[in-house]
């Protein structure tokens, strides 16, 4: 795309201007709209700036998101903020270029930041014969990733948000007031889960860890076999849902069945025993495995509300059909982490 078609597209322009407000006199030479996930709207932005080219992404927030704003998520800056810091401390994040708020030209809140090399697709963790034989690097690679973000600083904000209540309870209040506002979400399986996370409350954890509340492997940018890119993965993204927390969740969310891509294996990559065991190598210290079952039903009433909630945004029947197919898939789970001396017994 031409200088002169930026300047045409409406929509283009704004991201252009929100781009020369961090980058002043950068010529923008290409902003193509990404297909992104059901909760922010991203652009593709190519520029020059003193006869450097700058490959950037912006992302932005979306009135119609399934993730929404509040207490749960950080604002653009927020996030923006915890970036520079996990940057500068030599995590694998992007680069901060800057954030606006929602007098912005776009009319909302956006963040910018560097476009790394790679691709967040699942589908060649399963098919690319490189990644089939580096399955089990891969998946150590992952569970350093997870460690390294639980052993990063945890903002103060972060931390007080945490003083008054545990995040036990502070995610089943979330999750129950997410259930609450989705009534296509409310099966009998979800409300029974909702009173057994109740009953069942985790010990408050040892330590309270900087929580991503999304990893997994479509979070993850990576790729292989190019000159002056690290093979393998790359760039952990999508930092929204990010808090104070206990570092089981984010470990519960990766391997939730939603994210196996039909493999049986935790982000297409090992299996779920495995899994758990590299975490714990990673960290240096063992988990607790009814506690990751624990949140690992948090993280499957949370995602069936969401998916409830994609149902209403995405672009096709297909689609559709596929977070149907999903949604089952999940409460399939849930019966078995509810009940399970009854999985796998004859009907």
């Amino acid at each position: 795309m031409s200088a002169a078609r930026v300047t045409e597209n409406p929509l283009s322009a704004l991201v252009a201007t929100c781009i020369r407000a961090h980058l002043p006199g950068a010529e923008i030479t290409e902003v193509i709209r990404l297909k992104g996930g059901y909760s922010r709207t991203m652009w593709s932005v190519d520029a020059t700036v003193l006869g450097v080219r700058r490959e950037l992404i912006l992302c932005a927030d979306n009135a119609d998101g399934v993730v929404g704003t509040g207490d749960h998520a950080l604002s653009r800056a927020d996030e923006a903020d915890l970036l520079r810091v996990l940057h500068g401390a030599g995590l694998r994040v992007p680069e901060v270029v800057g954030s606006g708020d929602a007098q912005s030209p776009l009319g909302c809140a956006y963040l910018v930041m560097e476009r790394g090399r790679g691709t967040a697709l699942v589908g060649p963790l399963r098919r690319d014969p490189w990644y089939v034989e580096n399955r089990d690097a891969l998946g150590a690679d992952l569970a350093n990733l997870l460690a390294s973000i639980h052993g990063a600083p945890v903002p103060e904000a972060m931390v007080a948000a945490c003083q008054t209540t545990a995040p036990a309870h502070r995610a089943v209040d979330l999750v129950t007031e997410q259930l609450r506002r989705t009534p296509s979400a409310q099966t009998e399986i979800n409300r029974r889960a909702i009173e057994w996370l109740n009953e069942h409350m985790p010990r408050r954890p040892k330590r309270l860890s900087l929580v991503h509340g999304d990893f997994r492997t479509g979070n993850v940018l990576h790729g292989h076999g190019e000159v002056g890119q690290r093979d393998g993965l790359r760039l952990v993204l999508d930092w929204e849902m990010a808090h104070a927390g206990d570092p089981l969740e984010d470990v519960a969310w990766a391997q939730l069945v939603c994210w196996r891509a039909g493999t049986g294996r935790v982000g297409s990559l090992v299996a779920p025993d495995t899994w758990l065991t590299l975490y714990e190598s990673a960290r240096g210290e063992q988990i607790d495995r009814e506690t990751v079952r624990w949140w690992e039903m948090v993280g499957s009433v949370k995602m069936s509300c969401l998916l409830r909630s994609a149902v209403n945004v995405v672009e096709s029947v297909a689609e559709s059909r596929l977070l149907d197919d999903l949604f089952d898939e999940l409460g399939a789970v849930l019966t078995d982490l509810l009940y399970p001396t009854l999985a796998g017994a004859p009907s």
